[in-house]
């Protein structure tokens, strides 16, 4: 009685142990992580803008979820890293997407802007025309008379004022003065023929002013219009990486990515790629730059050129998947060239293994 009762209790813990050893065992932390990036708020857009590539990334998960259950860790570890990467992609799908979309609604409203402006360049044409038709008439009218010759005198004035005739052009603006002065004196005393030949001889000395100052004065408006958005792009790029890191000329802004790389290795570290996707924010909005990425490795380093190009290389294709235009960006390996920061202070060395990246104004 004894050995049957003590048989049972064998048996007992047998079963026992066999249900403990075949239940689920603890969820892989990567499994963990893949179904909290499928939770985040960002993953219906992804699905809705990359269904295909977020259902393999779904399918993976599935698999993940089925190992895990069957006891096989390993697997479901695999197949759960596949699916993170999965993720990455549909991800990255989806911001080209949503890149494309900004595009496409930008060219409808260039279109819109477009067909506003042949609007406008006919009403202005009509109103030249009208214009015209009035000078003429004033020309050949025996009812034209002095009062409006000195009035459109004056109007050809303030255009000539405003392109800054009267400081570029001087000499001419100031006999066109004394033109419309002497009109008006003669005006006033009731010499219309007279006033009228003045002031359409001042009219005609204030067009031509206008005609010599304003190619100048576009010339300057330009250039002021471009210094701005040069000093506008470098201070936005100081905002990213910091004052010490940016640098500019006449009409690109360089921004040093210094320390974004072990040594001869060629992914961007973690810490980096928050900055290098404020600089593709930065190079979208500045959509008509042409971005040059130079890379670069610390003196010290193995294999220069092939690694510092492989480092462009990631960094172009990181910008890319952020949106920037592949065909606006040019690659150059500079090895062990022109090391910005002397490497006799060993601490110096890890800054050179950088890449530089130049957004050039047209």
């Amino acid at each position: 009685m004894k050995r049957t009762h003590l048989i049972s209790l064998i048996l007992c813990l047998v079963m026992a142990a066999m249900a403990v050893s075949c239940g689920p065992q603890s969820k892989p932390e990567e499994l963990t992580q893949l179904e909290e990036l499928r939770k985040s708020d960002e993953a219906a857009a992804i699905n809705g803008n990359a269904p295909d590539a977020y259902k393999r990334c779904t399918d993976l998960t599935n698999k993940a979820i089925d190992s895990w259950q069957d006891g096989e860790q390993a697997k479901a570890r695999t197949y759960a890293a596949l699916g993170q990467r999965q993720y990455a992609t549909a991800r990255a799908q989806s911001k080209m997407i949503e890149a494309q979309d900004r595009k496409a609604a930008a060219e409808d409203e260039m279109r819109d802007l477009n067909a506003q402006l042949e609007k406008l360049e006919v009403a202005r044409a009509g109103l030249e025309e009208s214009i015209a038709l009035i000078k003429k008439n004033i020309a050949s009218s025996d009812m034209a008379n002095a009062e409006q010759r000195i009035q459109l005198a004056k109007i050809e004035r303030e255009k000539a004022v405003g392109v800054k005739a009267n400081e570029s052009q001087k000499e001419i603006f100031d006999q066109a003065e004394a033109k419309i002065k002497d009109a008006q004196e003669k005006a006033s005393k009731g010499d219309r023929a007279p006033a009228g030949a003045a002031a359409e001889e001042a009219r005609l000395l204030y067009v031509k002013a206008y005609d010599l100052a304003k190619p100048d004065f576009d010339k300057k408006q330009q250039a002021a219009a471009a210094a701005e958005r040069q000093k506008a792009l470098f201070t936005e790029a100081q905002s990213i990486v910091g004052p010490s890191y940016v640098f500019t000329d006449l009409k690109s802004t360089v921004i040093v990515l210094a320390s974004a790389f072990e040594k001869d290795k060629t992914d961007i570290l973690p810490v980096k790629q928050d900055a290098l996707r404020r600089v593709a924010e930065l190079a979208n909005k500045y959509a008509d730059t042409t971005i040059m990425i130079e890379g670069y490795t610390q003196t010290k380093g193995k294999n220069a050129y092939e690694v510092s190009q492989r480092r462009c290389d990631a960094t172009r294709d990181f910008l890319v998947t952020q949106g920037v235009d592949y065909k606006r960006i040019v690659t150059t390996a500079k090895g062990k060239e022109a090391p910005r920061y002397d490497e006799k202070k060993k601490e110096n060395r890890a800054l050179n293994d950088r890449v530089e990246i130049n957004i050039i104004l047209p």
